[in-house]
């Protein structure tokens, strides 16, 4: 087959719908299929081929609410590239240009190319700003052969319910590489940083507001501990120096870079390998997850991976999952769980290894691929 997956960003920019549609579109190119990912333009991406898997890339941003930026030509271009013979397209995402262009031409699509959206949670559902683009998304989703979501109950899913789409409706969770965490870590976080601490904490995320890392670092100091240290890795989101600056302004990234200076036993990582990061979750005693906007969060499946117990808000689909983690509503409840699970191994060890069972029956990108290649050829 000839599959086109469209997503805002791609490789080498990090962010969770990357990520996973860069693991999709390999495994499918592994598995014999001619792959394409459209997406943004990045003057670090050199590459139209990564790992086997051909790049197109557009000069375009935004979406429709935001208004999509570019010339008339290029977004004729991408109109026309998504017509251009593939039997599967696929777009990753709404809220973004990519989706929000296809959705003009979905009709003529459907009629060329079996035709999935992944909606990745609707994260403006709420938003007034909104209203008109929700009002107007059901036209456009019932020409789609099939949506998938990745939870039975997050909002994404339920609003296809309420507009009589139920019956398009298929759930793919998202997952973490079993080539990945399957084996020791390469290295030692613990001694690259040289953190002597009994036990170290971890968290996973880019330095947006959103993400929570205010929270996290909020119920890190009322653990009152002098024995651990909190690991936080996360990049300064942004394809520009203009767009970098505007998150020191005002995302946390400078908030959290102060108060990371401040506290010897917090330590902030940028730019990292993907294996230091395995290294930091193998290592790793608890993850604190403190985001507020989440549908599917891959360290979720990744901490299951690594047998590293999960604290977090009820974010997402995180609740689905209340045996395997530990859910709380404050800083506070954050701390106190968090030194509950320190001081008994024993739970932490029941709690690690029902996750990584679950989530080698499960969720494994090898299995999360055939799911979704099972559904293209339907």
């Amino acid at each position: 087959m000839r599959i086109l997956f469209t997503v805002e960003f791609y490789f080498p920019h990090k962010g969770g719908a990357e990520f996973v549609v860069q693991q999709l579109a390999e495994r499918a190119q592994e598995a014999g299929h001619a792959v394409t990912v459209a997406t943004t333009a990045l003057p670090e991406r050199a590459a139209e081929r990564i790992h086997g898997v051909s790049v197109e890339s557009f000069a375009l941003s935004g979406n429709s609410v935001r208004g999509v930026s570019g010339s008339e030509a290029e977004k004729l271009r991408y109109k026309e590239f998504l017509l251009s013979g593939f039997d599967v397209v696929i777009n990753y995402a709404a809220q973004t240009w990519t989706s929000d262009l296809a959705f003009e031409i979905v009709s003529e699509l459907a009629q060329r190319s079996r035709m999935l959206f992944v909606p990745c949670g609707y994260s403006g559902l709420h938003n007034p700003e909104y209203k008109a683009y929700f009002s107007e998304l059901p036209q456009y989703l019932r020409q789609y052969h099939k949506l998938v979501y990745m939870s039975e109950h997050y909002q994404d899913k339920l609003f296809g319910d309420s507009v009589g789409l139920s019956d398009k409706a298929v759930i793919i969770p998202n997952g973490a590489g079993e080539e990945e965490f399957s084996r020791p870590a390469a290295g030692s976080i613990r001694s690259q940083l040289q953190i002597t601490t009994p036990y170290m904490l971890l968290c996973v995320s880019n330095h947006y507001r959103a993400k929570g890392h205010a929270f996290v670092l909020e119920a890190f100091r009322r653990m009152g501990r002098t024995d651990t240290t909190l690991v936080l890795i996360g990049d300064n989101p942004g394809t520009s120096a203009v767009s970098k600056l505007k998150q020191w302004i005002f995302g946390c990234i400078g908030t959290c870079v102060v108060r990371g200076a401040l506290n010897s036993r917090v330590r902030m990582l940028q730019g990292v390998s993907r294996g230091e990061v395995i290294a930091a979750y193998q290592e790793a005693d608890l993850f604190l997850f403190g985001s507020e906007i989440e549908c599917a969060p891959l360290v979720l499946y990744e901490s299951f991976a690594s047998r590293t117990c999960f604290i977090s808000r009820p974010v997402g689909n995180v609740p689905e999952y209340a045996s395997l983690v530990r859910l709380v509503a404050t800083p506070q409840s954050m701390a106190d769980t968090a030194n509950r699970l320190l001081a008994d191994p024993k739970l932490r060890l029941q709690l690690t290894e029902q996750a990584y069972t679950a989530w080698q029956q499960f969720y494994t990108w090898d299995k999360i691929t055939k799911q979704y290649l099972a559904l293209c050829q339907k």
